[in-house]
């Protein structure tokens, strides 16, 4: 399920393509711009001249490597292998941060609701939950972020606020 900024689940538009899977030169433009491949599939397409508007990528994956298809992408999934491998967070900061990608970056992976304030920190924009996290969880960490962003951070802030 599609969770967006507020923690609310939303309708996702995008179709997740396997590795295997081939998208022909005839598929219309409609087609292309909602699908998503993993990269060395998305790569493959690209040689085609039939690449997708979005990418699945690992976060391991060089991020030199993705940072020179950004132009092509309106969506980068970055998948999480586990809860505490935090590379994804900082393949999402430099395509924020280091290469100004504009479009939207997802998240995507066993991930907990707790890491939802550092998921938009870092750039995300959306995530797919995994399915034994109830939605109203999402929500919880989403509105608990945002009180959080609005205090002041250090105590010497917070003593002259």
């Amino acid at each position: 399920m599609l969770i967006d900024r507020n923690g609310l689940p939303a309708e996702d538009v995008w179709t997740y393509l396997g590795a295997d899977a081939q998208l022909a030169p005839d598929a219309s433009d409609e087609t292309r711009s909602e699908s998503v491949l993993p990269l060395d599939a998305w790569l493959a397409a690209n040689e085609q001249g039939v690449a997708p508007a979005g990418i699945r990528v690992q976060g391991h994956d060089d991020p030199e490597r993705i940072a020179a298809l950004l132009p092509q992408l309106e969506l980068v999934v970055i998948e999480f292998p586990k809860t505490r491998d935090g590379r994804g967070f900082t393949l999402a900061k430099f395509l924020r941060d280091k290469w100004n990608f504009q479009g939207a970056i997802r998240a995507a992976g066993p991930l907990l609701p707790d890491q939802l304030a550092m998921l938009w920190a870092c750039g995300f924009d959306s995530l797919l939950s995994p399915s034994e996290v109830p939605t109203a969880r999402w929500r919880e960490a989403a509105l608990a972020a945002q009180v959080r962003a609005g205090r002041p951070r250090t105590l010497l802030a917070r003593l002259t606020a």
